[in-house]
C-alpha cells in the first residue's frame, strides 16, 4: 500500500506503508539531498533575516509578539498558490514561533 499527499492536483510526497526495507545507499543519498536542501534554504532564511534586521525589524523573540507572528504567517501562507515566492518569509515566521514556543501567552 502506498499513500500519496496530493496538493493542487499534483503528488508531492509518497510514503511506503508496506514496511519494505529501503536500500541503505538510497537512504543515505536521500538524507544527503535533504540536508543539502535544508542548508541552502537556511542560507536564504538567514539572508532575509539579516536584511530585515538592517531595515530595523525587531521584537521577534518577545513572547507578546507571538500572536502577531502567528497572524502574519497565516496571512502569508493562507492562500498557498499566492504564497509562491514567500516560502522563506513563511519559514522565518515559523522559526520565530518555534523558537518562542512555550513562552507565548
Amino acid at each position: 500500500m502506498r499513500a500519496t499527499l496530493v496538493q493542487g492536483g499534483h503528488a508531492v510526497i509518497d510514503k511506503n506503508w508496506q514496511e519494505i526495507s529501503q536500500d541503505p545507499d538510497w537512504v543515505r543519498q536521500e538524507v544527503a539531498r535533504l540536508n543539502e536542501a535544508v542548508d541552502e534554504f537556511a542560507g536564504a532564511m538567514k539572508a532575509k533575516l539579516s536584511q530585515k534586521a538592517h531595515e530595523g525589524w525587531t521584537g521577534w523573540d518577545k513572547p507578546e509578539s507571538g500572536i502577531k507572528i502567528w497572524n502574519a504567517m497565516l496571512a502569508q501562507g493562507a492562500a498557498v498558490p499566492l504564497a509562491q515566492g514567500q516560502e522563506v518569509d513563511i519559514a522565518n515566521l515559523a522559526m520565530m514561533l518555534w523558537r518562542t514556543n512555550g513562552r507565548m501567552e
